[in-house]
Parts: structure tokens; C-alpha cells; sequence
């Protein structure tokens, strides 16, 4: 294993998915939800968004590099509200974060569009890989201090339904037991991430 990570949940408000308003899972115990738990999909009218960051600070570049993280609920964090999951495609994504969990990085820019997968068939406990060896690297490279990854659900599913994960990881090995559906933007998010870094460095 590289390292483990922080994990926290955000909200948008109600009707508008801009901007992340409130948390529903993060270290303060969010309406009594145990910390540590990255809920992806609605509740009511809001949209709920799962991160989990990772401090850099001392690693080095790695031959192999994977998000992993667990299922540990199928449905939301609110009994009797989002309880129930979806059918649907959740998209793994990177931006840069800062080691501490804000209602921002809702909505912090994306610097890459790692893959997506399928919530069909998922079960409680089933482990999910994601391949981000090229970014891990160029994030090192670049000199970022934190590494964020966000799970959004992409379409927005239309119900009040969610899915919720833990036990959030880098690894240097895939150990999926749940085999994700790859996104066809994949390396589409690469050259984003390139564009992205190679202006950064050139300001």
C-alpha cells in the first residue's frame, strides 16, 4: 500500500448542484453519520458528492498507483430518505486538494477524468480499483502537496438514492473483487491533466 486517505461527503443545495453547501459525512460527525464514509447520489433535491485526499508529502513517484476503496452501503447515509441505491454510472476523478476537508472541493476543478463504472451488481464489501499510475506521478512531479479523488454519480440519478463507500486507499496492486466498467473518456482525462500541468509549470 502507498498510503490511506481521508474521506468526507459534501452536498450541494437544494436544486442547484454548483457548489457544495454542507457536509454529510466528514470528521465533526455530520448529523451523527460516521466519519470516513464518501456517499455518492441524492438526497431529496440535493446531490451528494464522495472524496477522499491523500498527503503527498514524502512519497515518491511509483511504478503502479491505484485509488481502492470498499462498498459499504448500498444506498445513502439517511434512513428512510436515500437508503436505497441505483442503477447507474459513478465518474472517478482527480483535483488537486490540500489535506483538509472543505465544502469546496465539491466543485474544485477537475485535473483529470480518471474512468467511471457501474453500480450494477455491486455489493456490500465488494473492493474497487482504479488505475491512476499517470497521475500519481505527474502529481509527485509537479510538486502537490495533496492528490484529491471525487466520486461523482454521472448522469445525476433523478431519485433520492445513493451509494456509499470507505475505507478509501492508494495501492500499488489492483485489488478489485468488483471489476469496474472502464470510462471511454479515460484518455481523454489524461491529456487534461498533461494540458493542465504543462500550464502550470509554464506560468
Amino acid at each position: 500500500m502507498i498510503t490511506d486517505g481521508f474521506t468526507f461527503s459534501v452536498a450541494s443545495a437544494d436544486d442547484d448542484f454548483s457548489v457544495g453547501t454542507h457536509f454529510h459525512s466528514n470528521t465533526g460527525g455530520a448529523f451523527g453519520n460516521p466519519a470516513g464514509k464518501a456517499e455518492v447520489g441524492r438526497y431529496s433535491s440535493e446531490e451528494v458528492r464522495g472524496l477522499s485526499e491523500y498527503d503527498l508529502t514524502g512519497l515518491a513517484a511509483s511504478p503502479a498507483a491505484f485509488v481502492t476503496f470498499n462498498v459499504f452501503k448500498a444506498g445513502g447515509l439517511f434512513t428512510g430518505v436515500n437508503d436505497t441505491p441505483f442503477d447507474g454510472t459513478i465518474d472517478i476523478e482527480i483535483y488537486e486538494g490540500n489535506n483538509t476537508e472543505d465544502l469546496s472541493d465539491f466543485e474544485a476543478p477537475m485535473a483529470a477524468y480518471v474512468m467511471s463504472f457501474t453500480t450494477a451488481g455491486l455489493s456490500v464489501g465488494d473492493v474497487i480499483s482504479a488505475d491512476i499510475t499517470t497521475w500519481f506521478n505527474q502529481a509527485i512531479t509537479d510538486g502537490w502537496t495533496s492528490l484529491g479523488v471525487r466520486l461523482r454519480n454521472e448522469p445525476l440519478h433523478g431519485t433520492s438514492q445513493a451509494w456509499t463507500f470507505d475505507l478509501f486507499r492508494l495501492t500499488t496492486e489492483d485489488e478489485s473483487t468488483a471489476i469496474p466498467e472502464p470510462g471511454v473518456l479515460g484518455l481523454f482525462g489524461m491529456g487534461i491533466l498533461a494540458f493542465a500541468m504543462a500550464r502550470r509549470r509554464r506560468s
